[in-house]
């Protein structure tokens, strides 16, 4: 039995899986930041992989910094109590969804997504841009104005659970 289960967990001919983390920058007016996907021709949350020597936390910021230019903080909860700096133990923040993503194309894979709820931390300084190699443009969204755009129907969904809520 073991050696069944072995072989079932090290099977190479399943697609990889590769952990991302992406942010849902929601503002005052409850409008949520998108960006326009240049390769897919979609509206999506900045967001991207998270890289060996990074926490998915530390992932999310960068990879809305890059994208976006903004500053942001992640909105949700973490148990401080399970920090230990005896032994180098910290929390991170509890993603608002996480999703198993298949990525179509050359190399056939899927992303593991922690999708988390973020505001912006440097409005005064901060410009929204848009990184021109990633996106083709970069803009806020209201619930009502999530028809007018092209979004895959589940992260339509999710929006729409995001943005009938307050935060």
């Amino acid at each position: 039995m073991a050696t069944k289960n072995k072989n079932r967990l090290n099977d190479k001919n399943k697609p990889e899986k590769h952990f991302t983390a992406s942010g849902l920058i929601i503002n005052k007016k409850n409008e949520v930041l998108l960006v326009n996907h240049k390769k897919l021709g979609v509206w999506l949350y900045p967001g991207g992989h998270v890289e060996p020597h990074e926490t998915p936390d530390e992932t999310v910021i960068r990879e809305i910094k890059e994208e976006t230019g903004l500053d942001i903080e992640i909105i949700g909860s973490k148990d401080k109590n399970l920090a230990d700096t005896k032994t180098d133990v910290s929390v991170l923040h509890h993603p608002y969804a996480i999703l198993c993503e298949k990525i179509a194309g050359d190399n056939k894979h899927y992303h593991i997504d922690m999708i988390y709820l973020c505001k912006i931390i440097n409005k005064k300084k901060g410009k929204v841009t848009y990184n021109p190699k990633r996106s083709e443009e970069i803009d806020f969204f209201s619930s009502n104005d999530l028809d007018q755009i092209n979004l895959f129907p589940n992260f339509r969904k999710l929006l729409e659970k995001v943005l009938n809520k307050k935060y």
